[in-house]
């Protein structure tokens, strides 16, 4: 058998099994090593391909799942953000209203400016002069 992967190259289990296989049935398929018969490797490969085929096809249903979930969340937060702005712009409630609090935001009278004042009376925009070399 030709090896046409670098010897420290490591392969995967079913290309192994694979080669042995098409060695197995060249040079010896009638023989038996160990109780085990060509046609049972073959059975045996059989079951992993099938395997995997079954794992693609779920990774791809998951794949779908997983892209109609994030459109869902999608439309969710657009919706949140509609209902958001409507009870900001609503008569009855507005950005001041318990209901705007209860639903997580700050009501516009509890909002600072901004403004921040250091302790020492540094404007916190001094610059320090670098000496050049």
């Amino acid at each position: 058998m030709a090896n046409t992967i670098k010897q420290n190259q490591r392969r995967r289990p079913g290309r192994k099994a694979e080669d042995i296989r098409r060695v197995w049935k060249e040079q010896a398929p009638e023989a038996e090593f160990a109780g085990i018969t060509l046609i049972e490797l073959e059975t045996s490969l059989v079951d992993l391909q099938q395997a995997n085929e079954d794992l693609k096809i779920k990774d791809q249903a998951r794949s779908a799942a997983v892209k109609m979930r994030d459109e869902k969340l999608a439309d969710l937060t657009t919706l949140l953000r509609t209902v958001v702005r409507g009870v900001q712009g609503h008569k009855k409630y507005g950005e001041d209203s318990p209901l705007y609090r209860a639903m997580g935001f700050v009501p516009v009278s509890e909002r600072s400016s901004g403004l921040k004042r250091s302790k020492n009376g540094d404007t916190g925009n001094t610059v320090k002069n670098k000496t050049a070399a």
